[in-house]
């Protein structure tokens, strides 16, 4: 309120009030203990198909996987959960002689066309790597594509100590060698898999994991509060009974601590990305403030649905309102322009300034929420006799979920 008074006032001189310092300070501690890796970004010379933002992942990544293969040099393959169509474990098998990299991945269309770039990059390879490297002799080029992908849906069932045997029967790998364990943003659960799988079995000696979308996990807690459709319709969150469901950690599991869908989606945010780029949500985000009143207002009991991204085409206030309320089929007969605009001059004169620094202000708590997670996964690994450690690898301006971790058995 002191912060919001004083925008308000334009009377700014004095700084921030002495509280919302101290709810940043204690914000930014939490996150903090996490060291930056020390990577150079270097330019991939294997990045046909990739959006600058996939270059940057692809480069780091394939650079600190190449740190802790050399670190490490019994370990002679790998197996990248969640590899999409190829682009790091192309990179990877390219640039490290005698390493196998097995890509797996749930959806055909990617392992074909990751086949199909895998067959390109295996024609462009040499000439690539003597442009980018002019210098060397013509018999340094002795690097040969060792990535093969398949289509496998990973499970529960996969958390086996003949984990490595059971995955080498589609080829390319050897059933008894040592393996590490990769996945580049494993999408919600598959994070947790990938943690279980690695204890679970021998062959795995390292594990190198970047997660995302924590919208998507699993949570325990079976409350209504923390189902994703809401109080009005009382459907569980997956399987909260699942072995790889958030807690995993002892510690958790003793002192939970659960999150509500908003909390999940706000863990995916980026704000670093929105303090560089100095630029505030879309109007769509006042728009959905302000719906939210003429639903409950108007409507008795109204779906508990996410509108989504269906109304982000919407020009102004009347026609997001229609576009929504279509999305949740409603009817908007009785609802005339007039009515409709009457809720958007009842709020826009200060609210929608409120609602922004209330944004900015939420904002702040992603990266507490995504280190909670980081931690359960570090406890967990560490209740089972592994330490692992967090970094930032990424630039979170450029690709937000950003932290690695990294374990190994021998530790």
């Amino acid at each position: 309120k002191q912060w919001y008074q004083r925008r308000v006032r334009g009377n700014l001189k004095d700084g921030m009030p002495e509280s919302l310092e101290a709810f940043l300070a204690d914000c930014c501690s939490v996150y903090s203990c996490f060291d930056t890796v020390p990577v150079s970004d270097c330019e991939s010379i294997v990045n046909l198909g990739m959006s600058p933002k996939k270059q940057h992942e692809v480069s780091m990544m394939g650079a600190f996987v190449r740190n802790v293969l050399s670190e490490h040099k019994n370990v002679t393959q790998i197996i990248d959960f969640g590899s999409g169509k190829g682009y790091l474990p192309e990179n990877i098998s390219l640039t490290c002689p005698g390493v196998k990299v097995l890509g797996i991945d749930r959806e055909e269309v990617n392992t074909k066309g990751g086949r199909q770039r895998n067959l390109l990059m295996e024609r462009l390879w040499r000439p690539l790597f003597r442009k980018s490297h002019p210098h060397l002799p013509a018999d340094s080029l002795i690097n040969l594509n060792h990535y093969f992908p398949v289509t496998l849906e990973l499970s529960a069932d996969h958390i086996s100590p003949d984990f490595v045997k059971q995955i080498a029967s589609h080829g390319h790998i050897s059933p008894n060698n040592k393996t590490m364990l990769l996945g580049l943003h494993a999408c919600g659960d598959l994070t947790s898999l990938l943690l279980q799988t690695f204890l679970a079995c021998p062959d795995l000696q390292n594990i190198v994991s970047v997660g995302c979308c924590y919208h998507l996990i699993t949570q325990r807690e079976r409350s209504a509060y923390y189902m994703t459709e809401g109080e009005h319709k009382p459907t569980p969150l997956s399987n909260p009974d699942s072995i790889h469901a958030y807690p995993m950690s002892a510690y958790l599991k003793r002192e939970p601590l659960y999150f509500t869908r908003n909390a999940l989606c706000l863990a995916s945010q980026a704000p670093e990305k929105m303090c560089t780029l100095q630029k505030l949500p879309e109007v769509n985000l006042f728009y959905r403030a302000i719906f939210q009143v003429l639903l409950l207002d108007n409507f008795e009991r109204p779906p508990a649905v996410n509108v989504g991204t269906s109304a982000t085409r919407a020009t102004d206030f009347v026609s997001y309102t229609k576009l929504a309320l279509t999305k949740l089929s409603l009817s908007y007969c009785d609802l005339t322009d007039e009515k409709i605009m009457s809720y958007y001059f009842r709020f826009t004169k200060c609210d929608e300034r409120k609602l922004y620094i209330f944004y900015q202000l939420r904002t702040a708590l992603t990266r507490v929420i995504e280190s909670l997670f980081l931690i359960d996964r570090v406890l967990y690994l560490r209740d089972n006799g592994v330490d692992s450690v967090v970094s930032r690898l990424f630039d979170p301006t450029i690709s937000p979920r950003c932290y690695v971790l990294v374990a190994n058995k021998s530790r």
